[in-house]
């Protein structure tokens, strides 16, 4: 697979689009990814879909998420650097394997345009599926809905003011990815939004649970979830700064049921040795992920480079402890066959409905 295929869009789901890249395998694991507009959701998942970070990959990576400086060339200079470009790869499709996600760029941000709607969906040769799920509380978000009368048709009742109907878009995506995902990711770029936190702890409570009256035993599963605070300076990596970031989340999160303490974050010290138990407290998933700059990359920054992190929070990934999502073991085709059940089943939940009327 070479590039994300769309999973979810229009608040329809589209088995069709994934199937061929399944197989019969239960040795799987389902990766989701939230958070708001612009904070690196997909950047950090095409960093995590190879199995090595490389120089072109990263030249690839955050090459979209530069702004152009104005350096005096004239367009004469800048045509041709482009046409060198194209001639050292000649095959573009290359390039567009180290991107199986679309990134924003400029002109997005300029624009106010989402690069992700609905839920996009991609499997790593390590059979790891990453899910990227469109930003909440977007406001480009609203104005597509706003702009298109067929998605408002589709996604959120007539009945429902625009405003509410997106966040409630946003809450049912982050419900289904709460019910399919092994491991939930929250992407932030920085510390601490409120917002952020309520919208998560509100999703979690509209979570569907799909009952099987074969199994009264089975409990409803819940994902890990992994914090992970993108772009971050060099002061979070101390370990009076980390400490404190940990000692928040595990207050807000105290009554939550996501499984919070997995050993996905760095307070283990296993990475970084400042950041332990002895001197942060008891470890919580929380990730740091430092602020890239290809200038100063070989310049000591208080942590372990780009490549090494990245490498850790893969490895952290794939080893951690895959709960099981219902009562009988699922292959990636079953998986799927699960996923359309449940996006179904939180289109018809009722709990959306009642929050609906809760909202001002």
């Amino acid at each position: 697979m070479t590039k994300s295929a769309k999973l979810i869009d229009d608040g329809i789901i589209y088995t069709e689009n994934i199937q061929d890249f399944l197989q019969e395998n239960n040795d799987f694991l389902a990766v989701g990814i939230v958070g708001m507009q612009g904070v690196g959701k997909s950047t950090l998942l095409n960093l995590l879909t190879h199995s090595k970070v490389t120089d072109k990959i990263k030249q690839d990576v955050f090459k979209q998420c530069e702004f152009q400086k104005d350096d005096g060339l004239d367009n004469i200079k800048l045509l041709t650097n482009e046409v060198l470009e194209l001639n050292l790869n000649k095959n573009v499709e290359v390039g567009k394997c180290y991107l199986p996600f679309e990134q924003q760029t400029p002109k997005n941000v300029e624009a106010n345009i989402n690069t992700t709607y609905g839920i996009d969906f991609y499997i790593t040769d390590n059979r790891m599926m990453l899910l990227d799920c469109q930003p909440f509380i977007s406001s480009a978000t609203l104005d597509e809905l706003m702009r298109s009368e067929s998605k408002r048709s589709n996604v959120i009742s007539e009945f429902l003011p625009l405003e509410n109907g997106c966040e409630i878009q946003g809450l049912q995506y982050t419900a289904f990815l709460l019910s399919v995902c092994h491991i939930v990711i929250l992407v932030q770029d920085y510390f601490f939004d409120s917002n952020v936190i309520r919208f998560l702890q509100t999703a979690e409570m509209l979570k569907p649970t799909i009952s099987n009256p074969e199994d009264l035993k089975f409990t409803d599963s819940f994902p890990h979830l992994l914090i992970v605070h993108n772009s971050a300076q060099m002061e979070d990596f101390t370990p009076r700064r980390f400490a404190t970031m940990q000692n928040i989340y595990r207050k807000v999160f105290k009554n939550s049921k996501l499984h919070l303490s997995s050993g996905l974050g760095l307070g283990t010290g296993q990475i970084i040795q400042s950041l332990c138990p002895e001197n942060c407290g008891s470890p919580i998933n929380l990730f740091l992920i430092p602020e890239y700059s290809d200038k100063t990359e070989n310049m000591y920054k208080g942590h372990p480079p780009l490549v090494d992190l990245i490498d850790k929070l893969r490895s952290n990934l794939l080893g951690c402890t895959r709960y099981s999502l219902t009562p009988v073991q699922l292959t990636e085709k079953n998986w799927l066959v699960y996923s359309a059940k449940v996006w179904d089943h939180v289109k018809k939940s009722s709990f959306f409905v009642e929050y609906t009327k809760l909202m001002p």
